[in-house]
């Protein structure tokens, strides 16, 4: 079964995600960190995917070296080129992804990235969360990027059709002529004025940008039918894929959590998520004392007289 969300619901889902996707690395609290204590790490990433968020992504990833923590993802989506390149980078990386939020310590529910809860270097410590985790329009786009794809039944997956935005731009040239044997010629040509003098918008994908996102999708192993899920619903309202649809389409690649995947911690390609958290959360078993006899003291030996009695 499909559904269809009207794009004021869908707005409310995604509040307070009103400004530009962040990224923080974020550690595990208590409740995240094994008996070993080797507490998860793993990267926020929330907000409106704009066109700069690729170049702060990288940012990130530069003082990350070789470590490859999973990301969490939290978004109403934004710009698709954007994503694109966000999902690349991503994929680049060889990085995993779930779709939920993260509440720092501190931080209430909602400001659960708030100053309060940041250290001296930015980082945050704290826990993930599943419950109305969304990641709409362009997100599952950037989402597409992960090596290993998880969202879980109380977060949400949705896509709707791109609009493209053209300005209709009026720019003056100051143009030098020569003229030679009554010939003009151009010697010199620049811009002097640029004003934009109309706008119009469109949901009609062009030839080459439906090639681009085919191109994408198929690289990173998504069916192309998340194109066709897309383009099923307007601008103003969101196709919520269901996480049967995900799974058949390849969006993603087990039925897991936030949780799971950061208290994984790392597992690799070809193996079940489960099999990596159980292994990592096996109950240590206690240790095996063997017993020890102890002698009596000799003030404790008391000399029996020998038995007359006679065996029966």
């Amino acid at each position: 079964m499909t559904f269809a969300l009207p794009a004021a619901a869908a707005a409310r889902s995604a509040d307070p995600l009103d400004g530009p996707m962040q990224f923080v690395l974020a550690h595990g609290d208590a409740g995240f960190c094994p008996a070993d204590g080797s507490c998860p790490e793993w990267i926020v990433a929330e907000g409106q995917i704009v066109p700069n968020t690729a170049t702060k992504f990288k940012r990130l990833l530069a003082k990350l070296g070789d470590r490859k923590p999973p990301i969490v993802m939290r978004s109403p989506g934004g710009d698709v080129t954007a994503a694109l390149e966000l999902g690349r980078l991503i994929r680049k990386n060889g990085l995993s992804i779930a779709v939920g939020g993260t509440r720092a310590r501190d931080c209430g529910v909602d400001d659960p990235l708030c100053a309060a809860g940041r250290e001296a270097d930015g980082s945050i410590r704290g826990a993930t969360y599943s419950s109305d985790g969304v990641c709409f329009s362009a997100c599952p786009f950037a989402f597409a990027g992960g090596v290993r794809r998880v969202a879980s039944p109380f977060t949400y997956l949705g896509v709707h059709q791109i609009t493209t935005t053209y300005d209709e731009v009026r720019v003056k040239y100051r143009t030098e002529y020569q003229v030679v044997n009554g010939r003009r010629r151009v010697v010199a040509s620049r811009e002097v004025g640029r004003k934009i003098v109309g706008q119009h918008t469109t949901t009609k994908l062009s030839k080459t940008m439906r090639k681009k996102l085919l191109a994408y999708f198929k690289s990173m192993g998504v069916e192309p039918a998340i194109l066709d899920m897309s383009m099923s619903a307007s601008p103003r309202s969101i196709y919520l894929i269901p996480e049967i649809e995900a799974a058949a389409i390849h969006l993603t690649t087990e039925f897991a959590s936030a949780d799971d995947l950061v208290m994984a911690g790392p597992c690799l390609a070809g193996r079940a998520l489960s099999s990596c958290l159980a292994e990592r959360w096996a109950p240590t078993a206690p240790a095996v004392v063997a017993p020890v006899l102890v002698p009596p003291a000799p003030s404790q030996l008391t000399a029996q007289p020998p038995s007359n009695t006679p065996n029966s």
